[in-house]
Order: structure tokens, then C-alpha cells, then sequence
């Protein structure tokens, strides 16, 4: 299961929004590629457009914030700073073709989606508190984030299903949930820690 970009997730700048866009749809063929056959270099070439993209993107997004006057902008720039070093790293340290897609998802989904949806989900309530005349709160938890990955199976071989946190938490509450394929409950079989 895939996070999908809505305009909820808007920070209501044009240029951000579509480059958002842009890291929801390389996201989302990350996702496809954990699931397929791929080669490896059909995944170095999304790693080389994120790598490439995010540069360009926290860029154009710290330009932004100090635009629009954002208090926690040293901050922000320190999580782009280190997302940026971490997905050198991770590259580095790719084994094989497993390894390389299952890193490419945790950057994908787990790094870049949730910080989007978390960090810059801030300033977004920043600018909007400007408009308003309100005091602007930055603070952490009003989407609640996973600290590990959920990996689902069902009847289908070889088939794993990333499950989101609350999903996954309504199953623990004994909610049934089927792949669309094979139409069997699926079971949770994997929970990875994010880096």
C-alpha cells in the first residue's frame, strides 16, 4: 500500500507542490520495482532521480522558508542534510538487487513521503498561522509517523504487502484486511526498524 498525494499535503507554493508531486510518483515506482522483477540498473537509475531531484528540491525549498520568513529553518536544514548523507550512504552500502530495492523503498517511503508529510506539513501551518495572525505551534505528532515498516503476506507467491501504521494497528485489533488478488487475510510476516 502506497501513500497517494493529496492536496491536503499541499503547502500551498506552486513550484513545492509539484516537485512534492514528483517525489510522491518516484515513490510510488520505488514501491512497484520492491514487488517486480527489475534489474539493477533500471533501480540505480531511480536512485540517480531521487538523488539528483532531492537536491534540487530541498534547494528550492529552504529558498521557501527563508522567503516566507519560516522560524525553524536551521532545523529543517539539518533533517535535509542528513536525509541527503543518508541515501549516500545507503547507496554505498547496496549488496545486491533485494537490497537495493528494499533500501530504495525505506528512502523512498519512509524518509522522503513522511517528511513531507511531517516536516514540511510545518511550515505549511507556519505560513498559514501568518495569514491568519495566529501564533504558529511547530510541533511533532499531529501525523503520527512508523518507526518500523509492516510487511504483510497473503496467498500470493512471493507477494509481501507494506502495510501503514494504522492499518496495521486496526489488524492487531483483529480488523481483517484480504489482497485485492487472492482475496485471503493477509498476516503480518516481517516488521523492519527504519534506519
Amino acid at each position: 500500500m502506497m501513500i497517494e498525494w493529496s492536496d491536503s499535503y499541499s503547502v500551498h507554493n506552486a513550484h513545492i507542490d509539484t516537485q512534492h508531486k514528483k517525489l510522491f510518483d518516484l515513490a510510488k515506482q520505488a514501491y512497484i520495482m520492491l514487488n517486480h522483477q527489475v534489474t539493477p540498473d533500471e533501480i540505480r537509475t531511480i536512485l540517480a532521480e531521487f538523488c539528483n531531484y532531492i537536491k534540487e528540491h530541498f534547494n528550492d525549498e529552504e529558498q521557501y522558508m527563508e522567503k516566507i520568513g519560516y522560524p525553524d529553518i536551521v532545523n529543517h536544514k539539518k533533517i535535509h542534510n542528513e536525509l541527503t548523507k543518508s541515501l549516500v550512504m545507503l547507496i554505498k552500502n547496496v549488496k545486491n538487487v533485494n537490497d537495493m530495492k528494499e533500501k530504495l523503498h525505506i528512502i523512498a517511503k519512509k524518509w522522503l513521503l513522511e517528511h513531507i508529510l511531517k516536516e514540511d506539513m510545518k511550515i505549511e501551518r507556519f505560513r498559514r498561522s501568518m495569514l491568519t495572525g495566529q501564533n504558529p505551534e511547530i510541533t511533532e505528532g499531529e501525523i503520527e509517523l512508523a518507526t518500523e515498516v509492516y510487511y504483510y503476506g497473503c496467498a500470493c507467491s512471493g507477494k509481501l504487502h507494506d502495510v501503514p501504521l494504522d492499518i496495521h494497528r486496526r489488524i492487531e485489533k483483529g480488523e481483517k484486511f484480504r489482497c485485492k488478488t487472492c482475496k485471503q487475510d493477509i498476516k503480518c510476516v516481517k516488521v523492519q526498524k527504519i534506519l
